[in-house]
């Protein structure tokens, strides 16, 4: 019997579901500001502060328009984040989280915890290490035919 080979399918649906289950969580709890497209940004400066707009494009893997919209909506209108300009130079801004941006980290790896019991409910802790061992060896993969397969732009 031939091997079907839906993983991409798979991993596509379960990343759709996990962002609107978090979405879900997150608006259910009432105590959390942010969305969970906003919670990559607030997550990553959670991990690093201060950083680059570039930076946090890098790590969240949000278009350039799409976050400077973003952060534009975290810092004027939920003032969670706040935008520094380099003193050197003028061209580059250093985003940060405000107190509140800090505060909510509490918040958000709350409602993580209860996505992560849902999302691994009914395996063991030998199961939990296997699939993410495999994720780990699937992303490497596409890491690495990333790097290796050049971009081509679009024809116009």
């Amino acid at each position: 019997m031939a091997v079907t080979k839906n993983g991409g399918y798979l991993t596509l649906k379960i990343h759709l579901l996990n962002g609107r289950l978090f979405n879900r969580l997150l608006a259910n709890d009432g105590r959390a500001l942010y969305n969970a497209e906003q919670g990559k940004i607030i997550s990553a400066l959670w991990d690093k502060r201060p950083q680059t707009a570039s930076e946090l494009a890098k790590v969240t893997g949000l278009a350039n328009s799409t976050l400077t919209l973003m952060l534009k909506r975290l810092e004027e209108e939920q003032g969670l984040v706040v935008s520094v300009q380099d003193k050197q130079d003028k061209r580059k801004k250093w985003f940060d989280l405000t107190e509140t941006g800090v505060e909510q980290e509490q918040v958000g790896n709350q409602i993580s915890d209860k996505l992560s019991s849902i999302f691994y409910e009914g395996f063991e802790e030998r199961e939990i290490r296997e699939v993410e061992a495999y994720l780990e060896r699937i992303l490497c993969n596409l890491e690495t035919a990333m790097a290796a397969i050049p971009r081509v732009e679009a024809k116009k």
